[in-house]
């Protein structure tokens, strides 16, 4: 008997434990997932369709598992490729609440023939017989020097850097001709990596040894080139760097480099 009643207690505490897992999967089970979409492009009806459509594409692929074995990544799949993941959040018990952003077309490579589009973030995009942005037609931003994927993500990063200290450069494109990433081929201190910006109004700025502190050299070159007169704009060139006493410098000549 005392076999039977221990027997007895087992299935009960089992039945109970898959109760108790049974009605957490029902509680934390994903059921809602709410969607705030960015976009420049698609008026409100169009937009509340999209709206529709990102949330089912997302529900299809999560809906009634349980929240916390969802990820961003998960949502990411499921976005197309003019799309990417802006926020994530979890509610519980069973709400996602997400920002999706529509990429930017900025900057474009030309390879002789086409050229290829990327995003603002250096995400690749399409390619096109034409440098023309879709949104308005105008050029997109020219890249060169680049030799890889990363490499062109380093520019777009420093691109935005750049926008984000210029107060003129709200729109990358109205300002900015061409960016040219030059790497060092020797240990001459003066062959150093830098990122090249070739403004429209036909300056140069030279940011040297880019990939530290980046936003400081920027900031002391835009400082310059905003004193600068109307007719030192057309020429020349900007160079920013830290001089050999670690300070941040700045120096304007009118004749530009070869590279």
């Amino acid at each position: 008997m005392k076999h039977l009643r221990k027997i007895g207690i087992l299935i009960i505490a089992v039945i109970m434990v898959a109760a108790i897992a049974v009605g957490i999967c029902v509680v934390y089970a994903v059921r809602n997932v709410n969607v705030t979409l960015l976009s420049t492009d698609i008026d409100e009806e169009n937009l509340n369709s999209k709206i529709q459509s990102v949330k089912h594409g997302v529900l299809d692929k999560v809906r009634g598992r349980i929240i916390s074995s969802v990820n961003e990544e998960d949502v990411s799949t499921c976005l197309e490729d003019d799309y990417y993941l802006e926020s994530f959040e979890k509610v519980l018990p069973c709400t996602i609440n997400i920002t999706v952003k529509q990429r930017r077309e900025v900057f474009a490579i030309y390879d002789g023939e086409n050229y290829s589009a990327y995003d603002e973030s250096g995400k690749f995009l399409r390619v096109s017989e034409s440098n023309a942005n879709p949104r308005d037609g105008e050029p997109n931003l020219i890249i060169e020097g680049t030799r890889s994927d990363e490499e062109i993500k380093e520019v777009a990063s420093v691109c935005a850097i750049f926008k984000s200290c210029t107060k003129d450069a709200s729109l990358l494109r109205s300002v900015v001709e061409k960016v040219t990433l030059y790497k060092s081929q020797t240990t001459i201190d003066i062959d150093t990596d830098k990122v090249i910006f070739k403004l429209l109004c036909g300056i140069s700025i030279e940011i040297w040894d880019y990939s530290k502190f980046t936003s400081e050299k920027i900031s002391k070159a835009y400082k310059l080139f905003d004193g600068l007169l109307p007719e030192q704009k057309l020429k020349g060139r900007i160079i920013s760097r830290i001089d050999g006493d670690g300070n941040f410098d700045a120096e304007y000549t009118e004749y530009s480099a070869v590279v």
